[in-house]
C-alpha cells in the first residue's frame, strides 16, 4: 500500500512539473514585455540621460504654453534616433514622453516597446 502511495505521489509530482515546465516560457515572455512597456512609456528626459547616456543633442524650445523638448541618439543600427518630449509652462509640470522618431524621417515604426528597444537596447530596465 505504501509503495502505491508513493508511486501515485511521484506520478503527481511529475505531472505538475510537466506542466510547470511547459508554462514557463510563457511566464517569461509575458514579464519580459511588461518590463519592456513599462521601460518604454514610463520614459522621462532623466531616465533617458541615466539609461544612455548623454544625447547627440538636445534641444528645448518655448512654444508657449507647452514647452517642447528633442533629444537625439544614435541607434545601434547606426541611424539617429529622435526622442520627443512636453510639458506646459507652468514650473510644476512634468516631462511627457510624446514620440520617438528616426531623424531622416524614414517610415520606420517606433510604436511597440519592443520596436523602441530593439532600435536602442540601453531602454531596457534588465540594462
Amino acid at each position: 500500500m505504501k509503495r502505491k502511495l508513493l508511486l501515485a505521489a511521484g506520478c503527481v509530482a511529475a505531472i505538475a512539473g510537466v506542466r510547470v515546465l511547459v508554462a514557463a516560457p510563457g511566464w517569461f515572455k509575458v514579464r519580459r514585455e511588461n518590463r519592456q512597456f513599462i521601460a518604454a512609456n514610463n520614459l522621462t528626459p532623466e531616465r533617458l540621460i541615466a539609461r544612455c547616456g548623454q544625447p547627440i543633442s538636445d534641444a528645448t524650445r518655448n512654444l508657449y504654453p507647452i514647452i517642447a523638448r528633442d533629444m537625439n541618439y544614435k541607434s545601434d543600427s547606426g541611424a539617429t534616433i529622435v526622442f520627443k518630449f512636453s510639458k506646459t509652462a507652468e514650473e510644476s509640470s512634468e516631462w511627457v514622453f510624446t514620440s520617438m522618431e528616426d531623424s531622416s524621417g524614414g517610415s520606420t515604426n517606433y510604436e511597440s516597446p519592443e520596436a523602441k528597444i530593439a532600435a536602442l537596447s540601453c531602454l531596457d530596465s534588465r540594462k
